[in-house]
Parts: C-alpha cells; sequence; structure tokens
C-alpha cells in the first residue's frame, strides 16, 4: 500500500514526552493507520528517547520507523526525514508536541480527496502553566475549502503571509520539499524559520480546510522563545539560519514565475530577511549590539549588496551608534504602544 502521510519526528532528549507524541499518531482505523509513515529521526539523543520510540517501531512495522544518525540538529533532522519521507504528503511534528487523533483521523481522509501542494490547517496552543488551550487560527482571510492559485494569491496583502506556511499549520506535497533540499539551516535554533518563506516559493497551488490538528506545547525550559535561551544564543543562530536563507533564495529565485504575486512576495522577504537582524541585534544591550550589528552590516554589503537598506539602517548609517541606539528604543517603546492600542481597539470593538 502506498504511504499518504509522511509525519517527520526529530528526537532529542525528549523521554517525557516521545509517549504521548506517537501514540497520538496512532489512529484507530486499520486501514487509515497503513496509510501513515511516521519518521521518527534520532537525533544522537543521550537519554532513553529512541528507546522507547523503537519499541513503537517494533510493535507498528511499516508504520513507524526509527531512524538513527549523529547529532545535526532540529534541522538536520528535518532535512533528513524529509529526504527519507515516502508519503505524498509531509508534516513535521516536534516530539514535545503532538496531534489531536480523531482530527488526524479526518486530516488522512481529506488527503485521500485532494491533490495540491500545501493544505493548510488549524492547530492549538497547549499552555502548560494554565494546562488550558488556545485556538491557533491564523487563516482568517482564507475561503475553507478553496483551491488558491499561488501565483495570483496576495501574499503581501494578507498582512501575515510569511506566518501562513508554517510547520505546525500545513502540510506539504512530499515531492515538492525533497526537490529544494536542504531546507534546514542545520545544529542552530530557529530553523523552522524556513517554512515561513520556502513553500510559498515552490508552491504552485493550495487549500485551507478547517481541520484542527496540531498541538503546541508552550512552556517547555529550553524552547527557543524561552527569554533565558534567546539571551545566549539568539544572535549568533539567526544570524547562521538568516545567512542560510539568503543563500537558498538567491540559489532558487528562478523558480518563482516572473510577474505574479509570489514573485513579489519572494523579493520583499528576501529585502526583509537582510534588513530584519538590526532590529533583532539592537533589541541587545548596547555594547553586545554595536560589535554584532557592525558585523553583520559588514557581511551584507559584502556578500548582498543587492539589499536594500530600510529605515532602521539607513538611520544606523546616518548616525553616530549612541544616537541610534537612542533613536532604536525609542522607535522600539513606539511601537509597543501602537500594538497595544491596536489589542485594545480591537478587544473592544468585540
Amino acid at each position: 500500500m502506498e504511504k499518504l502521510l509522511s509525519i517527520v519526528i526529530p528526537v532529542y532528549k525528549v523521554e517525557k514526552f516521545i509517549d504521548k507524541c506517537i501514540s497520538s499518531l496512532l489512529v484507530p482505523d486499520k486501514k487509515q493507520l497503513q496509510l501513515l509513515d511516521i519518521v521518527v529521526i534520532n537525533d544522537g539523543t543521550p537519554d532513553n528517547s529512541a528507546i522507547l520510540a523503537k519499541a513503537y517501531e517494533k510493535q507498528y512495522p511499516g508504520i513507524v520507523r526509527v531512524i538513527d544518525q549523529e547529532n545535526r540538529g532540529h534541522g538536520g533532522a528535518w532535512n533528513h526525514g524529509t529526504e527519507l519521507a515516502v508519503g505524498k504528503y509531509l508534516f513535521y511534528l516536534d516530539s514535545d508536541d503532538w496531534f489531536d487523533t480523531d482530527q488526524l483521523s479526518k486530516l488522512i481522509t481529506y488527503l485521500g480527496k485532494v491533490d495540491v501542494d500545501m493544505v493548510m490547517l488549524d492547530g492549538q496552543n497547549y499552555h502548560a502553566a494554565t494546562d488550558t488551550y488556545t485556538e491557533k487560527t491564523k487563516h482568517w482571510e482564507l475561503t475553507p475549502e478553496h483551491h488558491y492559485d499561488a501565483d495570483t494569491f496576495d501574499w503581501l496583502g494578507t498582512g501575515h503571509g510569511y506566518d501562513m506556511t508554517y510547520a505546525h499549520d500545513t502540510v506539504y506535497r512530499t515531492s515538492m520539499m525533497q526537490a529544494y533540499l536542504p531546507l534546514f539551516c542545520e545544529h542552530v535554533m530557529y530553523d523552522d524559520v524556513s517554512l515561513q518563506a520556502i513553500p510559498i516559493a515552490i508552491a504552485k497551488d493550495f487549500i485551507y480546510t478547517k481541520l484542527n490538528v496540531y498541538r503546541y506545547y508552550i512552556g517547555r525550559p529550553g524552547q527557543s522563545f524561552d527569554p533565558k535561551v534567546r539571551a545566549v544564543r539568539a544572535a549568533d543562530d539567526v544570524t547562521k539560519v538568516l545567512t542560510f536563507l539568503l543563500d537558498w533564495v538567491r540559489r532558487n529565485r528562478h523558480v518563482v514565475p516572473k510577474g505574479g504575486t509570489r514573485e513579489a512576495y519572494t523579493e520583499e522577504n528576501y529585502q526583509s530577511m537582510g534588513t530584519w537582524h538590526y532590529y533583532e541585534l539592537s533589541l541587545f544591550d548596547a555594547a553586545t549590539a554595536k560589535p554584532r550589528l557592525a558585523a553583520w552590516d559588514k557581511f551584507l554589503k559584502t556578500h548582498y549588496p543587492e539589499i536594500k537598506p530600510n529605515h532602521i539602517v539607513r538611520m544606523y548609517h546616518l548616525l553616530p551608534f549612541p544616537l541610534y541606539y537612542a533613536w532604536f528604543k525609542c522607535y522600539y517603546f513606539y511601537q509597543r504602544v501602537i500594538r497595544f492600542l491596536k489589542r485594545k481597539l480591537k478587544s473592544l470593538k468585540h
């Protein structure tokens, strides 16, 4: 039987979570279960995570596969899992998260009826601190079950096109993703940012359906958005990820049809990947920000002279660093106030 859906799961130090993750994929319908290709990538984990996963492999041969590799990081596990996937479609699942089993069953049925490059979904966030769930519905501009042409869809006009093809909310055509490997920067945090840019550049069509499959765990110590983790590694890893993406887009820009909205989005995204890092680096204390900004500025000028400066970059070039840093702090505070007021106005309307 041909596989319909590959689910790629990177595993590293998650022995407390892996049982819940894999067991959530075991749909009760035996015919549906045979359509799954569960690819568990043991990324050199030192704990018992791989041992627990291999128990599932033994119990569900031909459905669960555990692949051992030397540590390559989250992105390396996703690259390897993508390469080995055999299902028509591909879904990425982090090993501390899980799927709603009933919704997964409905997704399998749904995928058997469609033929598109991407299927966009809803999801939920699980907040460990309060033991509560919040809806993760980001596709409110989209009409459910409408077949969209990626070249005519207004990616820029949505206001959040970059967030529409993210891993937790999207199923991808496997052959499409395999054709452009590697997709992820390895040995870094934030490697999944690739999925906010690459699929839009290569997908020809997509559909949105109101299935609610993914359950995203928020609150595990060591997650990449944990402020303590960001303070230690963020700047270096973001630099590597952005460099990887800039290289990927430069190599593959030719695949995007000329004159369509995808080309406009891809070009804007390419430009913003270079300039956004000035903003990220400027959030650090002045002593840390100054040398990192100088290094990134020199790197862009040398290797990516086609990246055009935005208003933050222009101010960085125009002002002495102490004045620039003071201006940026004022600008950042202004942005936070505006976002706060917009949220308040939105809540009053509802």
